[in-house]
């Protein structure tokens, strides 16, 4: 995953805590997310996707540019 960009806070934060995070589940949310929505307070933006292997929606928060991650969880209360 080092070859990707990605905040100080993903590297330490998300994948430390989760590290089952798999980079294609995340590219895959920033290509065809269920939903997209900005956070008008800082203009990043969450996208969501449907992991089968989770048996959950995954949420994705990039910062404002929609490539770098910033965090990434199961979302237990996301209803598409």
């Amino acid at each position: 995953m080092s070859s990707h960009p990605m905040t100080e806070n993903f590297r330490n934060d998300a994948l430390t805590k989760r590290p089952y995070l798999r980079l294609e589940w995340r590219l895959a949310a920033l290509a065809h997310p269920v939903r997209r929505e900005v956070q008008p307070e800082d203009g990043r933006i969450r996208q969501w996707i449907y992991v089968e292997d989770l048996g959950k929606y995954l949420r994705v928060v990039t910062l404002a540019d929609g490539i770098t991650p910033h965090n990434a969880f199961p979302d237990r209360r996301f209803e598409p």
